[in-house]
């Protein structure tokens, strides 16, 4: 794939046709888009595991979509995450994986009871929650200093502006230089383009985080946290240890926040051997 054609390419998903198929749902973090995905999917496509389909839903307010007019709740996001699991087969065997904001909508789906559009339900194979937001925010500053709308926005304008991408790189990469330039620009280009970026400072509260966790608590989830995570660091893993004592806690060594894009080998193998 050329680099110009990155923006364009449609990042939903790279299979092998077969009788027993499990469908892999990525959910990407706040100002994020597909392109997180794509060196994960460009590994799947030309090392493909039998039996696996890779799908990244379009969300709206992301990548340029816009929001309903007028909405301000988990609805449109639920709608999509329905819409899709309802496309590609609401029998057939899912395990979703949710980064950042990501988790969280996957809680509040969890919450709800895997609720579709028709009223029934579906239960997935598996949860996978890495660096999920919620348990720590009364415990961080960041969502602390995001609560004002301007902030957010003056944020969300200094992230998505070139003159600092080299900035942010080192404050959210470890290894910057291993990723391909062309997906480092449409990193930061994707939190320009980003609708939903503000609300789900308005969405992801403590009480939000009460209101799924009670529900929720005796699940069986799969938390994975990079050792050297900055965005949300390691150390707020013991409140979601406390808060879910059933679940899986998988601290990886070497990974900071997003290493679907700097290492993405490592990324790609560790995701891989959770679905088998």
């Amino acid at each position: 794939m050329r680099a110009d054609e990155l923006s364009e390419a449609p990042l939903v998903s790279f299979w092998i046709i077969s009788k027993a198929m499990t469908n892999l749902l990525l959910l990407h973090g706040n100002g994020g888009a597909g392109a997180r995905f794509q060196p994960f999917l460009e590994l799947l496509g030309n090392q493909p595991q039998a039996h696996l389909r890779a799908i990244v839903p379009a969300l709206p307010g992301f990548e340029g979509r816009p929001l309903p007019p007028g909405e301000g709740s988990w609805l449109p996001f639920l709608k999509a995450l329905q819409q899709t699991v309802e496309q590609h087969g609401k029998e057939e065997t899912w395990i979703f994986y949710g980064h950042g904001i990501g988790g969280s909508l996957l809680l509040e789906w969890a919450s709800r009871g895997w609720v579709l559009e028709d009223g029934s339900s579906m239960s997935p194979r598996k949860v996978i929650l890495h660096g999920c937001i919620g348990a720590s925010l009364q415990h961080r500053f960041f969502p602390k200093l995001m609560r004002p709308l301007a902030v957010r926005r003056l944020m969300q304008g200094l992230i998505a502006w070139p003159g600092l991408q080299p900035v942010w790189e080192r404050r959210l990469f470890l290894h910057p230089e291993r990723i391909p330039v062309v997906l480092r620009r449409q990193f930061f280009r994707d939190y320009k383009t980003c609708d939903a970026f503000s609300l789900f400072f308005d969405l992801i509260t403590p009480e939000w985080y009460r209101s799924v966790q009670q529900p929720l608590q005796n699940k069986g989830f799969y938390f994975i946290w990079g050792e050297k995570e900055r965005v949300v660091a390691s150390r707020f893993l013991k409140y979601w240890q406390r808060d879910f004592p059933n679940s899986t806690f998988d601290i990886v060594p070497g990974w900071d926040h997003f290493p679907m894009l700097d290492q993405p080998e490592e990324f790609y193998e560790k995701i891989i051997g959770l679905c088998k």
